[in-house]
């Protein structure tokens, strides 16, 4: 099953998920909370491992999305992450965090959503949880043709 969690920017949806997976041993990929410098980061769910996500302006290598500089290798490593929990794990949870702009243009973690959504449309055992805004919900929707899910 694919449950989507929606809802404005900066509305607590990355913190809703956080506190849910605490002394959970059955959820998987990632997270991207801020830090205490109001800094994103990417945060392995189930290793709890977490790697750097924002750039500065000086930072080669990034992505910049709106105000925000994200650093090409978050991506990356996210999209290794998801992967991963999707091939290792037959039940349980995977959480992407989030599917937005860049993954409307088939970049950032579009690789590892599109393998992660077409294996749990066939393992009924294997839930997915996607973080999306409200204001993107339908294309995103669209863009990866998921037709069966509920709202978080």
């Amino acid at each position: 099953m694919i449950f989507i969690l929606s809802g404005n920017i900066e509305t607590g949806k990355t913190t809703t998920l956080l506190k849910w997976t605490n002394g959970r041993n059955d959820v998987f990929g990632i997270l991207t909370p801020r830090n205490e410098n109001d800094i994103r980061y990417i945060l392995d769910i189930n290793t709890k491992e977490h790697f750097e996500m924002q750039a500065d302006l000086e930072t080669p290598n990034v992505i910049v999305v709106g105000r925000y500089r994200f650093l090409k290798s978050a991506f990356e490593k996210g999209n290794d992450i998801i992967k991963n929990a999707t091939q290792n794990n037959r039940s349980g949870y995977i959480i992407i965090d989030e599917l937005g702009k860049l993954e409307l243009k088939s970049k950032g973690l579009y690789p590892s959503a599109s393998v992660a959504i077409r294996e749990t449309i066939h393992n009924s055992e294997l839930h997915l949880i996607l973080i999306i805004r409200t204001e993107l919900l339908l294309k995103t929707i669209n863009k990866f043709k998921i037709t069966d899910y509920q709202f978080w």
